[in-house]
């Protein structure tokens, strides 16, 4: 348990990790925790500096027939088109840009899937009003475009695009220098602790749901997941931007953050097979860590209590250095 800030944050050590951010509920987590901390930092250094930031969401059309990989396809490149060729070169120099950070999130519900993009995009000034608004018609413009070019349907103006300015200062602006749930890091990184709208599901919520009912539905639509996923990008940031808003610190992958041990203080030692048995419980996880940061040791034993798990398998770290006295396997 480290507390940085005046928050104190909760985590497990010592488990093996994939660094997989799509389909690892635990790895997950803590990439996004991390991603949503830089993300946070980097704009508000950027904003403290003079630029600007402007918070893009772009959607597609989707029917309960759309395979997701082929809507995926369909929201990389009409991206990509928004992003290229030399409308875009005039946006540059015309606004300002300096890149953008992209995160890809995807929900389930009764109309199939639906990929979407936050885009965090930074100006080197700010814009006035005006020049804001003519930006925004250019790209929805060009997002709409980049729809009809892959044979994909426009959508409706106001809902496959909207944007809107990241200040400093009141509001929404929090929502740049402070970390925490609802702060702009992880609006735009933490796919993972978002819950999908009435009626929709995110790919946790499905496979929690799977792992509760057994249902063969949900098993197939994580495996269509899993498929769609392979070889994609969570969050991307443009090339060089991380080393214009951050060279003081290593840009690293997915991986090495999830095999990253946290730093601070040892609360509890667990027995593996007290590990795997929270590992069991859909949710227990989050709860332990939870209850540990609001009550540390206490909140831990009052935690395992409500899940019904034996504590005979946990130890203070003065317990667990004892030699010859700590209970390693129930077995």
């Amino acid at each position: 348990m480290s507390v940085t800030d005046g928050r104190t944050t909760a985590g497990f050590g010592g488990l093996e990790t994939c660094g997989r951010i799509w389909l690892c509920p635990v790895c997950a987590a803590k990439i996004r925790v991390r991603r949503g901390d830089q993300i946070a930092e980097a704009v508000a250094r950027h904003i403290d500096g003079g630029g600007s930031a402007w918070f893009i969401t772009v959607t597609l059309p989707h029917e309960k027939g759309d395979a997701l990989k082929d809507s995926f396809d369909a929201l990389t490149k009409a991206w990509r088109h928004v992003k290229t060729g030399k409308r875009h070169q005039e946006d540059k120099k015309r606004f300002g840009i300096l890149g953008d950070i992209k995160a890809v999130e995807v929900t389930h519900g009764e109309n199939g899937w639906h990929p979407h993009a936050h885009v965090l995009v930074l100006t080197a000034r700010p814009l006035e009003f005006d020049e804001m608004c003519a930006w925004a018609a250019r790209l929805d413009a060009r997002w709409a475009q980049g729809l009809a070019k892959v044979g994909w349907p426009q959508g409706k103006p106001g809902v496959r695009f909207t944007m809107i300015p990241v200040e400093k200062g009141k509001g929404i602006a929090a929502y740049v220098a402070k970390v925490q749930e609802k702060g702009l890091g992880n609006e735009l990184a933490r796919a993972d602790m978002k819950d999908g709208r009435v009626g929709n599901r995110t790919p946790f919520q499905i496979l929690a749901d799977f792992g509760n009912t057994g249902l063969v539905d949900d098993l197939e639509l994580w495996w269509e997941f899993e498929a769609a996923t392979a070889g994609r990008s969570a969050i991307r940031w443009t090339p060089g931007l991380w080393a214009l808003l951050m060279p003081d610190e290593d840009e690293k992958t997915d991986e090495e953050i999830a095999a990253e041990e946290m730093a601070g203080q040892t609360i509890a030692v667990l027995t593996p097979w007290t590990w795997r048995r929270i590992s069991e419980i859909p949710g227990a996880d989050i709860a332990v860590l939870e209850a540990v940061e609001a009550s540390g040791w206490e909140g831990l034993l009052r935690s395992l209590i409500r899940l019904r798990i034996s504590a005979q398998g946990v130890y203070t770290p003065e317990e667990w250095a004892t030699p010859n006295e700590v209970l390693i396997d129930s077995d």
